[in-house]
Protein backbone atom coordinates (compact mmCIF):
# COMPACT_ATOMS: atom_id res chain seq x y z
CA UNK A 1 0.00 0.00 0.00
CA UNK A 2 1.44 3.38 -0.97
CA UNK A 3 1.77 6.22 1.49
CA UNK A 4 -1.12 8.14 -0.04
CA UNK A 5 -3.32 5.02 0.02
CA UNK A 6 -2.44 4.48 3.69
CA UNK A 7 -3.35 8.08 4.52
CA UNK A 8 -6.63 7.78 2.59
CA UNK A 9 -7.44 4.53 4.38
CA UNK A 10 -6.92 6.11 7.79
CA UNK A 11 -9.00 9.13 6.75
CA UNK A 12 -11.79 6.81 5.60
CA UNK A 13 -11.68 4.95 8.93
CA UNK A 14 -11.52 8.04 11.14
CA UNK A 15 -13.88 10.38 9.30
CA UNK A 16 -17.13 8.61 10.34
CA UNK A 17 -15.89 8.32 13.94
CA UNK A 18 -15.05 12.03 14.02
CA UNK A 19 -18.37 12.98 12.38
CA UNK A 20 -20.26 10.87 14.93
CA UNK A 21 -18.43 12.62 17.77
CA UNK A 22 -18.95 16.09 16.28
CA UNK A 23 -22.64 15.40 15.71
CA UNK A 24 -23.02 14.23 19.32
CA UNK A 25 -21.14 17.26 20.67
CA UNK A 26 -23.34 19.56 18.60
CA UNK A 27 -26.57 17.89 19.69
CA UNK A 28 -25.52 17.95 23.35
CA UNK A 29 -24.52 21.62 23.06
CA UNK A 30 -20.86 21.07 23.93
CA UNK A 31 -20.00 24.00 21.68
CA UNK A 32 -16.29 24.49 22.43
CA UNK A 33 -15.59 20.77 22.13
CA UNK A 34 -17.58 20.63 18.88
CA UNK A 35 -15.48 23.46 17.43
CA UNK A 36 -12.23 21.81 18.59
CA UNK A 37 -13.05 18.48 16.93
CA UNK A 38 -14.44 20.14 13.80
CA UNK A 39 -11.05 21.85 13.38
CA UNK A 40 -9.30 18.52 13.98
CA UNK A 41 -11.46 16.87 11.32
CA UNK A 42 -10.34 19.53 8.84
CA UNK A 43 -6.69 18.77 9.71
CA UNK A 44 -7.34 15.06 9.20
CA UNK A 45 -9.04 15.52 5.84
CA UNK A 46 -6.32 17.87 4.56
CA UNK A 47 -3.53 15.39 5.34
CA UNK A 48 -1.84 14.03 2.23
CA UNK A 49 1.31 12.50 3.74
CA UNK A 50 2.09 10.39 6.78
CA UNK A 51 3.81 13.33 8.47
CA UNK A 52 0.62 15.39 8.21
CA UNK A 53 -1.36 12.49 9.59
CA UNK A 54 1.06 12.16 12.50
CA UNK A 55 0.61 15.89 13.15
CA UNK A 56 -3.15 15.22 13.37
CA UNK A 57 -2.50 12.42 15.89
CA UNK A 58 -0.31 14.70 18.00
CA UNK A 59 -2.98 17.41 17.97
CA UNK A 60 -5.62 14.82 18.85
CA UNK A 61 -3.54 13.57 21.76
CA UNK A 62 -3.59 17.10 23.24
CA UNK A 63 -7.34 16.74 23.83
CA UNK A 64 -6.85 16.14 27.56
CA UNK A 65 -4.89 19.36 27.93
CA UNK A 66 -7.05 21.89 26.08
CA UNK A 67 -9.28 22.53 29.09
CA UNK A 68 -12.53 21.24 27.64
CA UNK A 69 -15.16 19.32 29.59
CA UNK A 70 -16.66 16.20 28.02
CA UNK A 71 -19.64 14.24 29.31
CA UNK A 72 -19.31 10.46 29.66
CA UNK A 73 -20.67 9.68 26.18
CA UNK A 74 -18.32 12.15 24.49
CA UNK A 75 -15.39 10.93 26.58
CA UNK A 76 -16.05 7.33 25.50
CA UNK A 77 -16.21 8.34 21.82
CA UNK A 78 -13.00 10.36 22.18
CA UNK A 79 -11.25 7.48 23.95
CA UNK A 80 -12.22 5.16 21.08
CA UNK A 81 -10.80 7.60 18.50
CA UNK A 82 -7.62 8.09 20.56
CA UNK A 83 -7.09 4.35 20.95
CA UNK A 84 -7.49 3.76 17.22
CA UNK A 85 -5.24 6.71 16.41
CA UNK A 86 -2.49 5.50 18.74
CA UNK A 87 -2.47 2.12 16.99
CA UNK A 88 -2.21 3.78 13.58
CA UNK A 89 0.47 6.24 14.72
CA UNK A 90 2.55 3.35 16.04
CA UNK A 91 2.20 1.58 12.70
CA UNK A 92 3.30 4.65 10.77
CA UNK A 93 6.21 5.40 13.08
CA UNK A 94 7.51 1.80 13.11
CA UNK A 95 10.72 1.35 11.16
CA UNK A 96 10.23 -0.40 7.85
CA UNK A 97 11.96 -3.67 7.14
CA UNK A 98 11.97 -4.75 10.78
CA UNK A 99 11.65 -8.49 11.27
CA UNK A 100 9.92 -10.00 14.30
Amino acid sequence: MSQSQAVQSVQADLKPKMLDLIEYLDESEQVAACAFFTNLLAVLLQAQEEEELLAFFIELSSTAFVGLYFDDVAAAKIDHILEYSMQIAETFSAPTGTSH
